[in-house]
């Protein structure tokens, strides 16, 4: 067996370049995950052990609140942060409703003024009168959608 020797920097080059590749791929990972259909999800202020998580997302304003391009219903778990992927997306753009169902009924318990008296959380910045599609909406880029529940 032939052994070839290779300078210092030859070697250092060779190092170069193999971490330039993977710096390239972890660039292109977020691209990737969008390109998949898929989102990372990270819901936080979730109360642990209580109920299911009902999540919806829509991909444009003349469907949203009314036909969601994908759903999910998933068991709350044991933390109050809870991450997921969500696929079936597609376009630029998504916006995520979901709440906390509690009493596990399918839906979401209002008190009468028509107030949830269940958590709540939708992305973008639903504000205090609730998600509304300019507000909700955001990039579907690769980046982690973070919502927060209400209390």
């Amino acid at each position: 067996m032939q052994t070839t020797r290779i300078s210092a920097a030859q070697a250092a080059m060779r190092i170069a370049m193999t971490l330039a590749t993977v710096a390239t791929a972890l660039v292109a990972l977020p691209a990737l995950a969008a390109d998949s259909g898929c989102a990372t999800v990270e819901v936080q202020n979730v109360r642990p052990k209580q109920g299911r998580l009902m999540v919806a997302a829509y991909l444009d304003v003349g469907s949203f609140r009314k036909t969601s391009a994908s759903s999910l219903d998933l068991a709350a778990g044991d933390d109050a942060t809870v991450r997921f992927q969500l696929c079936g997306l597609s376009g630029t753009e998504v916006a995520l409703t979901l709440f906390q169902d509690l009493d596990s009924n399918g839906k979401l318990n209002t008190n009468l003024l028509g107030v949830p008296s269940e958590p709540w959380g939708a992305s973008g910045s639903p504000g205090v009168m609730g998600p509304k599609w300019d507000t909700t909406r955001v990039p579907l880029n690769g980046e982690p959608i973070v919502v927060r529940m209400s209390q």
